[in-house]
Parts: structure tokens; C-alpha cells; sequence
């Protein structure tokens, strides 16, 4: 799928929400795990009606398809070194159009939406699989403390 002329990112609606799901649910699917742990996060991962009116959600669409999902919490404040910010709470790329810029368009279009929020700073928790992904975008790991999330990223806004 290497031509992408028909690609575009938007605010995500209601109306989005199974569609998102399932980009979610197929690439969790396609970690490299155990099955059992994939069945067991994907609910846990995944949305409801509840989440839209709480994180703000941005969906790139493909051909009329949704192809990848970001998250963000604008409210949840997390105190780092770094200084105050706030949680990117999910990225989710379609397997077929991972390595195509989806993931970083998505992740520009959060980066400008909390600018515009005046946020300091987003606080990604990766999972295990995504920490070589976000390195590779430039972001920062921090050092945790023992108990904390293992695998935290910043990225500085302000």
C-alpha cells in the first residue's frame, strides 16, 4: 500500500469509535506475544462512549477506512522532571500501513492539538513492543523508578 495520495487525519467522532476499535483490536493481534496475552489487552485497550468525552481522539483515514488511532488525555497531569505535562494515552497503526508515516502523522497532529491546549509536554507510556518505535521518532526514554510504568517516553512541547 505504498501510495497514500487519499490519506487523511481528523478529530475522531462517536460514529468512529467500532471502526478505531477494530484498528486497535488487529494490531495488538499482530504483537509478537502470546495469543492469550493479545485476547487479554485488547479489551483493555479499547474505547467506549465514556473515553470520547474524556481523551482526545485523532484518526487517520485511508480510502474512507480507518487506519490509525492517537489518543491523548488533556486533563491527566503527570509531574516529570521535565516539567508538567500531560498523557498520549494510545497509538494505534494498522498493521498493512505501519512504516508509512501514519504513526507520525497521527503523532504531529496530538503534538499540535496540545500546543494549542498550552501543554508543556506529553508523557507516552509505551508497551514493550512500541519502545523501539518511539525512540526511533527522537523521543526521549526517562529513567522510572522501581514500580513505576518500565517504558516512558516525553516529548517536550514548550
Amino acid at each position: 500500500m505504498r501510495n497514500m495520495d487519499n490519506l487523511y487525519t481528523k478529530n475522531a467522532e462517536g460514529a468512529d469509535l467500532p471502526a478505531l476499535n477494530t484498528v486497535i483490536e488487529t494490531a495488538v493481534m499482530n504483537w509478537p506475544m502470546e495469543e492469550r496475552s493479545k485476547r487479554l489487552a485488547v479489551p483493555v485497550l479499547q474505547y467506549d462512549a465514556v473515553d470520547m468525552q474524556y481523551y482526545k481522539f485523532h484518526v487517520t483515514v485511508f480510502k474512507e477506512e480507518i487506519v490509525g488511532v492517537a489518543v491523548w488525555d488533556p486533563e491527566c497531569t503527570a509531574p516529570l522532571p521535565n516539567g508538567e505535562g500531560r498523557l498520549f494515552h494510545g497509538l494505534f497503526v494498522l498493521p498493512l500501513v505501519q512504516c508509512q508515516g501514519v504513526g507520525g502523522r497521527l503523532m504531529e497532529k496530538v503534538f499540535e492539538e496540545a500546543k494549542q491546549h498550552s501543554v508543556n509536554g506529553l508523557l507516552i507510556k509505551a508497551q514493550r513492543v512500541s519502545r523501539g518505535y518511539f525512540s526511533h521518532q527522537g523521543l526521549p526514554a526517562l529513567a522510572v523508578n522501581e514500580g513505576e510504568f518500565p517504558w516512558q517516553f516525553w516529548k517536550k512541547l514548550a
